[in-house]
């Protein structure tokens, strides 16, 4: 079996990598190699949160939500073009440590590994990377040990006395010294909402949601790659698929929570296919929702080459199972978008 590629973070990642015993695929000289990057990754952060010692958190950011596979690349990559607001990039989450120390590198691109996207170094990226790389809870720590992804994903929506405190600071790096708002795309970040909600009062929420047995089509091919890429050990049978249940069920207690207490002007609801279909008629109506003036010949242009970027796949089709944790979260999807939805959502894939 090959050896996985290595994911190197803080000292808490390591000792959570340790903590799983010997790995099945890890390359000679890996327990050195991690313990050597976990060491300096330590200093750097330390030397980092010094110079970001008086940047402040942003008040009213913009969270991209939605189960992964929804389509939340897609619309966060839309937006950011679209707005220009500054949001964490590809080259700063993978260095969390170093990003504000140094400058950003020679621009690259590369493909995806699950699907037929691109990753550029400079372009808009999920900060759950530097989350994760940070040594914080994350969902993607079963990447790297999928023996223990049902855990990962349980420790998502679970309360913390001390909330992410480095990716806080990451994220007040990112926003520092910014004119703009802050926009932030994690589909992990969905089961964090209620926490998202109370620490930052002012934000706003863009929630997409896409047929169920499509994103759980996409999530299980989506999950064996990268779990194939970075996995240090081999995926148990049916580990996914009993992460993916539990975490629908999740989202389900979490769109039932948000349609309770949630404000309609804190939370936008958009349809996947209603992007998939006419993009610019949702980015519309997400702006509106955003208080951002119509688009600008310059942004208009921005928006248009964007969209010309970045294609917007149909993505996996298939079949809605039959299964009871499938029909909640679509009569819960339902109720989400009467809630929250806007205009664009009487071409979506949902009966109203």
């Amino acid at each position: 079996m090959p050896a996985a590629h290595a994911l190197y973070g803080a000292r808490s990642l390591a000792q959570w990598i340790r903590g799983g015993g010997r790995p099945q695929r890890a390359s000679l000289g890996y327990a050195t190699l991690l313990k050597w990057h976990a060491y300096w990754f330590e200093r750097n952060w330390t030397t980092q949160v010094e110079r970001l010692g008086a940047a402040t958190l942003p008040e009213d950011p913009v969270f991209i939500l939605g189960l992964w596979r929804s389509g939340t690349t897609l619309l966060h990559e839309l937006l950011a073009a679209a707005t220009g607001w500054v949001t964490p990039r590809t080259w700063q989450c993978f260095n969390p440590s170093t990003c504000f120390l140094t400058g950003p590198p020679a621009p690259r691109t590369v493909g995806r590994p699950m699907d037929q996207g691109l990753i550029r170094s400079h372009g808009p990226q999920e900060d759950e990377f530097a989350l994760l790389l940070l040594g914080e809870p994350s969902a993607y720590r079963g990447f790297i040990d999928p023996r223990r992804l049902r855990e990962c994903g349980t420790q998502l929506g679970s309360p913390d006395p001390d909330p992410l405190t480095r990716w806080q600071m990451f994220i007040r790096g990112i926003a520092a010294g910014a004119a703009t708002r802050v926009l932030l795309k994690s589909p992990n970040h969905s089961f964090r909402l209620p926490l998202l909600r109370a620490r930052f009062p002012r934000a706003q929420f863009i929630w997409i949601g896409r047929q169920t047995g499509e994103v759980l089509a996409s999530n299980a091919k989506m999950w064996r790659t990268m779990i194939d890429r970075y996995g240090l050990w081999s995926c148990p049978p049916r580990e996914i698929e009993g992460f993916l249940e539990a975490m629908v069920i999740a989202c389900t207690r979490v769109l039932g929570e948000c349609v309770q207490a949630t404000p309609r002007e804190r939370l936008l609801w958009v349809d996947f296919e209603a992007l998939r279909a006419d993009p610019r008629a949702v980015l519309r109506e997400v702006l509106e929702y955003l208080g951002v003036p119509p688009p600008s010949e310059s942004s208009a242009a921005r928006l248009d080459a964007a969209i010309a970027r970045v294609p917007v796949h149909a993505g996996t089709r298939a079949e809605l199972p039959d299964a009871p944790h499938v029909r909640e979260l679509e009569a819960m999807r339902v109720a989400a978008r009467r809630q929250f939805g806007r205009a664009f959502a009487r071409n979506g894939d949902l009966p109203l």
